[in-house]
């Protein structure tokens, strides 16, 4: 069995050693906390694969309380409650908070080892689920705002309703789209996709709707519109703001109605799942008149905003490793290692591209290469400033650089919320105090 981590809290210190001594002796590695601030600063130090939490943890203190911030904080930690009651509506309550479980003193053993293989069953399970939903959407970034997006892409994919992706150009809305697509009941069939960017302003109507033979000059044959080919199917709609006024009109009735006609036909229904795309602010633009308001209401049952890369560093080097892997299996090529003065240096730049910008730095980058492996110069021009002092200083100037640059950017994040910005840290408030005096970051109003 493979080992599973388990925080035991409760503040009776008998039950906490016979139990400790009991899980250790059937292979668990278990922390005991016998007090609050202890099981908190343990939450925040180790990653734990279920948590055993007595019910008045500690005496005279509703251990409910402790639930709630636990599920609130680490949702993906199963919580075993643990009373000495025994009263039904107190299990209730428990599940309601968010326990997985609830299990009474004096505790049965055997039951214990058969909740905890439960548990952790349940938990392996949901893990190979949520692996084959980050496949799906194929998409790359291990920060905390990324996992929010995996959970809304997959919440979005269930329903059958409009989405509207938001976000800069470049940070990946159209594998967002594609994401949602496979995920939701029409996956087998492949996305119907339209770049409203691309169509003359005076063919927009023919492209989505089609026309029927004959129905102006030049109409020779009936043609078939994106929408008709998108029955029973999703269609993705990207840069939507370029859709003319007269045409969001009839997209409207599409939305509504679920009808499409086309030129010189008639009204037919669809099934089709709208999903658009746009880098622009949508509400702006309704307050000047350019696009419908009704419209808007409708595409966005559903919104879904990618952060720009800037705003989640730690996914900079995860994405570097992987394009850089991915170009050179295209390409036949042996990956290049990147230096660790050049991942600094990658994580200090705007990339007012994203991740778009990104990728093709790492691809320039790989072609041009001096050497086996990845240095500042390769991903710079010669016009470029201190490339010896940043290439060629030492590996803790460049693991500073990158502290640093890593550390602002979470507080930017978080809007410089110490408790916020500690816990995704995973340090003690009073230590990234000390780190931010170290590495003389610069704190609003100071």
């Amino acid at each position: 069995m493979l080992e599973i981590n388990i925080l035991l809290a409760d503040d009776d210190y008998v039950f906490l050693q016979l139990t400790s001594a009991f899980l250790k002796k059937n292979g668990y590695a278990v922390d005991c906390a016998p007090d609050i601030e202890t099981t908190e600063v343990l939450l925040q130090k180790n990653d734990y694969d279920i948590m055993m939490l007595d019910m008045c943890f500690p005496a005279l203190y509703d251990g409910f309380d402790l639930l709630s911030k636990v599920h609130e904080n680490y949702p993906d930690l199963p919580v075993l409650m643990i009373s000495g009651s025994g009263h039904i509506p107190d299990a209730v309550k428990a599940i309601q908070k968010g326990a997985e479980d609830f299990i009474e003193k004096p505790i049965d053993t055997t039951h214990l080892l058969l909740r905890l293989e439960r548990i952790y069953d349940s938990l392996v399970m949901k893990k190979q689920m949520h692996s084959l939903y980050l496949a799906a959407i194929g998409m790359q970034g291990k920060s905390a705002a990324m996992q929010t997006l995996y959970d809304n892409i997959c919440k979005a994919a269930k329903f059958d309703c409009s989405v509207l992706i938001t976000g800069e150009t470049g940070v990946g809305k159209e594998l967002a789209a594609h994401a949602i697509h496979r995920l939701s009941k029409y996956s087998e069939k492949n996305m119907v996709s339209i770049n409203c960017a691309s169509i003359p302003k005076e063919l927009f109507e023919a492209e989505l709707f089609g026309y029927e033979s004959g129905a102006f000059t030049g109409a020779i044959k009936a043609h078939r519109g994106y929408f008709e080919f998108a029955d029973d199917n999703s269609i993705f709609m990207d840069e939507i703001s370029q859709l003319p006024l007269e045409v969001q009109a009839k997209l409207l009735r599409v939305v509504s109605e679920n009808e499409i006609q086309k030129i010189g036909g008639k009204v037919q229904k669809i099934n089709t799942r709208i999903i658009s795309a746009t880098n622009q602010d949508l509400q702006q633009l309704v307050e000047n008149n350019l696009f419908r308001k009704d419209l808007l209401y409708r595409l966005n049952t559903i919104e879904i905003n990618i952060p720009p890369l800037r705003n989640r560093i730690e996914d900079i080097p995860v994405l570097a490793e992987y394009f850089m892997s991915e170009f050179c299996s295209r390409n036949d090529l042996q990956p290049k290692p990147i230096s660790p003065s050049a991942v600094s240096w990658l994580c200090e730049q705007k990339w007012e591209g994203n991740v778009r910008e990104l990728k093709n730095a790492l691809e320039r980058a790989v072609v041009f290469a001096k050497n086996d492996h990845l240095t500042v110069v390769d991903f710079t021009t010669p016009s470029d400033s201190n490339l010896d002092e940043r290439e060629f200083g030492s590996l803790r100037k460049a693991i500073t650089s990158f502290e640093r640059a890593y550390i602002e950017n979470v507080l930017r994040v978080y809007n410089y919320n110490m408790r916020q910005a500690a816990h995704h840290l995973q340090m003690d408030k009073s230590n990234l105090f000390k780190k931010i005096a170290a590495l003389k970051i610069s704190l609003p109003g100071h």
